[in-house]
């Protein structure tokens, strides 16, 4: 019996050796669960939305600005230098348009800083998304390979009760003392203790993976999962320094602070932008008019045209301007209406503008501490690389080195099942064989994980398919 649950259970090594090597359709509804329930995706994908309508609103600066207005005034007006009053009405329709000519380079920096933000907005709704896959796929490996360790030490444990019911027989048939009844049972404690243990694991990791998934039970879920123990580890097909270079290219982090970088410095751009000259062109064309509420109101053509000028002069400001309107003197009625109007304004404000110089020490100093972060988020994520990377390494070794002992063991176990057979090994020692033997489940099924969990991690860091 022995050398069947055995061979039951080392089947387990050969049977599935692909169980790890694609993520399967269980798998894959987890993710999809996941993402779909994941709030700060919703809310990562909102603000990539809004920076998308920042690009569109820094889009409209280019263009001139359509005004379509309607005026209606009635007031009373003093009619020579006589107390009585005389009633009036005027009206004014038309379109209105602004047009900026020369803005000093703000708006196109400002064009590029909001594209610039969107792809940060873009980066952090991959990265909190990556950051999701990466925990769902390390609590689903998590209780897999428990599931996996439990279902086979539940065999074990089976087998070596079986043989403790076999050496309750030898002692009361005398065959075995009283030392070795105890040893006996202490053996099957042992493995006893560690499907006890593997059993809390489990269910730890399934209410893990349930809450990483944002579900109730792993029953809302499709698909099924695997309880058979792969025969081999995960291997990477990239050195170190391949996955150290990926960081400099892939890793979103590196993406958005670089982003960050360039945004200071199209921030600069725009700041400087207020010390440029910046002209500007209005234009009024409609109808308008005026008249006593005794007398019909007729409309005429009016027209204006106004050139603008305004200059930050490093703390200062300066405004000019030039205006031209005209309106058709046919069908004025008031003699002492103007019909022709040329004005010319210059305007000087002295230090009204301070804040420019905070506005450009901040860009700086932003741009200085930005360049600061990316060197240390370079060094650190190079350190993570290479620890997980380590972690990996190590972790095939030991899946190697414990696969290897487990067909010892099995070889072992099945031939002192034969002996014990003959009567040649006591089962007390068969006993202590298949404790050995449960002991090594344990740890290949811990060696699996670590090696699974680092990959993983790689792969978050490095934003590649690593297997």
């Amino acid at each position: 019996m022995i050398r069947k649950i055995a061979v039951i259970i080392f089947s387990y090594l050969f049977c599935c050796s692909f169980a790890f090597c694609e993520q399967d359709e269980f798998l894959e509804e987890c993710l999809k669960l996941a993402q779909a329930r994941n709030t700060k995706i919703a809310v990562a994908q909102e603000q990539a939305d809004l920076a998308q309508l920042r690009v569109t609103g820094a889009i409209r600066a280019f263009f001139p600005q359509v005004i379509l207005q309607s005026e209606t005034s009635k007031g009373k007006t003093a009619l020579g230098l006589a107390t009585s009053t005389e009633e009036y009405k005027s009206e004014s329709v038309g379109v209105k348009a602004v047009l900026p000519i020369y803005e000093g380079g703000g708006n196109k920096a400002a064009l590029k800083y909001n594209r610039l933000m969107k792809d940060a907005a873009n980066f952090n709704y991959t990265k909190v998304k990556e950051e999701l896959y990466a925990s769902v796929k390390s609590a689903y490996y998590e209780y897999l390979t428990l599931k996996m360790e439990f279902v086979a030490l539940s065999k074990a444990f089976e087998e070596v009760e079986n043989l403790f019911s076999k050496t309750q027989i030898e002692y009361k048939a005398k065959a075995i003392s009283n030392l070795d009844l105890a040893e006996s049972e202490n053996f099957r404690d042992k493995v006893e203790n560690l499907l006890s243990s593997s059993r809390i694991n489990l269910e730890y990791s399934t209410k893990k993976l349930v809450e990483t998934i944002g579900v109730t039970s792993l029953d809302e879920i499709p698909g099924t999962v695997s309880d058979e123990l792969p025969d081999e580890a995960f291997e990477i097909s990239f050195s170190l320094q391949d996955c150290i270079s990926f960081v400099q290219t892939n890793n979103l982090d590196v993406q958005s602070a670089k982003t960050q970088i360039e945004m200071a410095e199209e921030k600069i751009k725009i700041n400087r932008a207020k010390i440029m000259p910046k002209i500007s062109a209005e234009g009024f064309y409609g109808r308008s008019g005026e008249a006593f509420i005794t007398e019909p109101l007729q409309l005429t053509t009016s027209w204006s045209l106004a050139a603008k000028l305004s200059w930050g002069l490093w703390g200062n400001s300066l405004a000019a301007s030039y205006s031209m309107d005209r309106t058709d003197p046919t069908s004025i009625v008031d003699a002492s209406k103007r019909v022709e109007t040329d004005v010319f304004s210059v305007q000087l404000s002295i230090l009204d503008d301070i804040q420019y110089f905070v506005d450009a020490k901040e860009s700086s100093v932003s741009k200085k501490q930005l360049n600061a972060e990316l060197k240390d988020l370079l060094r650190d994520s190079r350190l993570a690389v290479e620890k997980a990377y380590n972690e990996y390494v190590i972790s095939l070794n030991n899946a190697r080195t414990y696969k290897n002992e487990l067909k010892v063991k099995e070889r072992k176990l099945a031939l002192m099942k034969k002996r014990n057979d003959l009567y040649e090994v006591q089962t007390v020692e068969l006993m202590e064989q298949s404790w050995n033997y449960a002991e090594a489940i344990s740890s290949y099924t811990r060696a699996l994980y670590s090696n699974i969990s680092s990959i993983v991690e790689l792969e978050k860091l490095t934003l590649m398919s690593l297997r």
